[in-house]
């Protein structure tokens, strides 16, 4: 300690050098913690360089404040022999969250200040506080039952519609937007940012009071994305919040969290309807959701093609079937038809002529008894048969037919009757050289 210059005797007050005043502060500690002390903390944040050195952020917290905070570190020959060692007896790595007793030296350095240098680690304590706290909070919403709530929800078909969760300067939030805009496919994908905190004490208000006022317009979104760039575990742990937690588990809206957190998931992605690594990564499933959708209907659209295709092939084989059926009924009718007119023809002239013959025998077996009246009678006999041989002749259905008369068919019937007949059914008209085929649209006359 050294006193002030004559032109400041006014003052007669000592002062320290800064390199006096650390070495004071050093020496102090040095009396005060000479040998190795044991310490309860809360790792924060671990992180291992590549020679073999780890450096960890030690936290005390009360009522999940942070009211005291220390670095420390492990040297590279100690670290891997008490990390096995810790690993070994209880199964779990040294990470952020974990509570731990520790063996520490106090050591102050006049130019990089007050550390805490570990040399032992017990593993037989428990998980950290924030751990502690982070499996009470699961617990409790699974036994109010509402932890696979959000899990619950249908996500629809496109999710087109999306409601953002962060903060607009976040880099997890530009990298989101960045590759939902440049999609390959050329989707149109409506987002709509509202701005949060997303660390901090005031981060879990913050984002419940987003999901609020998201719930007032929930008829505007498909669904509901809650994305940050990652970070430390203090940074992380308003996402373990129950309150937080409960609010995304209850949402109407599936909720999709890309926290960027590769280390263990927070209570928030374990209540969520998809937990993706990343904010990139949450685009990219929103757009494979929508891509999925879309081969989907091409694939429907390529089945309905195929499936019209071989009902039209078999519709045709189908009527092809029926037409030649047709075609052999038809002839079959004609053959059999023709058929019966012959022998009704032939009936009708052999009946004819047996009729003649038997009125010429009459004519014979009296004819000598018969005087000239008589031939005069047989003259007019004579007279009148020929004109019933006339008559016969004309009513030969082959002369009818020449006249210009014809036959209409109902079936397999001949029609008499117009009321034989409906709309709609099919008749046949023989004339005297060919067959006409025709469809009933309509009756003419008394019904």
């Amino acid at each position: 300690m050294q006193q002030l210059p004559q032109e400041d005797i006014g003052t007669q007050k000592p002062y320290f050098r800064l390199s006096e005043l650390n070495a004071a502060i050093k020496e102090t500690l040095e009396s005060s913690f000479p040998d190795t002390i044991l310490l309860v903390a809360e790792i924060s944040e671990l992180r291992c360089k590549t020679k073999g050195h780890c450096y960890l952020n030690l936290v005390e917290r009360k009522d999940d404040q942070i009211i005291a905070q220390m670095k420390a570190n492990i040297w590279a020959y100690a670290f891997r022999k008490l990390s096995e060692k810790f690993e070994t007896a209880t199964g779990e790595t040294l990470k952020d969250g974990m509570e731990v007793l520790i063996s520490v030296n106090v050591t102050f350095h006049e130019v990089y200040g007050l550390s805490l240098n570990i040399k032992d680690i017990d593993p037989t304590y428990s998980l950290g506080e924030m751990a502690r706290k982070k499996k009470e909070v699961i617990e409790r919403l699974g036994r109010e039952g509402i932890i696979n709530l959000n899990k619950e929800l249908k996500l629809p078909l496109v999710p087109q519609r999306i409601a953002v969760i962060s903060s607009s300067t976040a880099a997890g939030y530009g990298d989101f937007v960045n590759h939902l805009e440049g999609n390959p496919f050329g989707y149109r994908i409506y987002h709509e940012l509202y701005q949060s905190l997303m660390q901090g004490q005031e981060a879990e208000t913050s984002i419940v009071a987003s999901l609020n006022e998201i719930r007032d317009r929930i008829g505007l979104y498909d669904a509901v994305v809650i994305i940050r760039g990652g970070g430390s575990q203090i940074d992380l742990s308003c996402f373990d919040s129950y309150r937080l937690a409960a609010e995304v588990a209850r949402f109407p809206l599936p909720v999709i969290t890309g926290i960027g957190h590769e280390r263990d998931d927070t209570v928030t992605d374990i209540v969520a309807h998809m937990k993706c690594k990343t904010p990139t990564d949450v685009a990219q499933f929103i757009i494979s959701e929508m891509r999925n959708f879309e081969e989907r209907v091409l694939e429907a659209r390529r089945r309905l093609i195929q499936k019209t295709k071989e009902i039209m092939r078999e519709e045709n084989q189908r009527v092809s079937v029926a037409a030649r059926q047709f075609k052999h009924i038809v002839a079959s009718t004609f053959h059999g038809e023709h058929t019966r007119l012959h022998s009704a023809i032939h009936k009708l002239i052999h009946g004819t002529s047996a009729t003649v013959n038997a009125r010429v025998n009459i004519m014979q077996r009296y004819s000598g008894d018969l005087s000239a009246g008589t031939r005069l009678f047989l003259q007019s006999e004579d007279t009148r048969l020929k004109g019933l041989e006339q008559a016969v002749r004309l009513l030969d259905p082959a002369n009818i037919l020449k006249r210009g008369y014809s036959i209409t068919y109902h079936g397999d019937r001949v029609m008499k009757d117009a009321k034989e007949v409906g709309e709609g059914d099919f008749i046949r008209t023989r004339l005297y050289d060919g067959v006409i085929k025709s469809r009933v649209e309509g009756r003419d006359g008394q019904q």
